[in-house]
């Protein structure tokens, strides 16, 4: 995915959660911040996406990657 493509997807997922936040989008949202090599922002949803769910298997690796890159 080109990087205007992720832009957009970003855009629409911070719209749908800015609604009610949801496990799947935080989670995705961090997975394109971390393609975009934003690793703040997916640590941030990272956390956010726990706080729903603290043992949600996809989460806590995306969580784990990001906060060992994000140093």
């Amino acid at each position: 995915m080109d990087d205007q493509k992720e832009t957009e997807a970003v855009e629409e997922l911070t719209r749908a959660i800015s609604f009610k936040p949801d496990l799947q989008m935080l989670n995705l949202r961090a997975a394109f911040h971390e393609s975009m090599t934003d690793f703040s922002r997916a640590l941030q949803d990272s956390e956010a996406a726990l706080c729903l769910d603290p043992n949600h298997k996809d989460t806590l690796d995306l969580y784990s990657r990001t906060r060992l890159k994000n140093t």
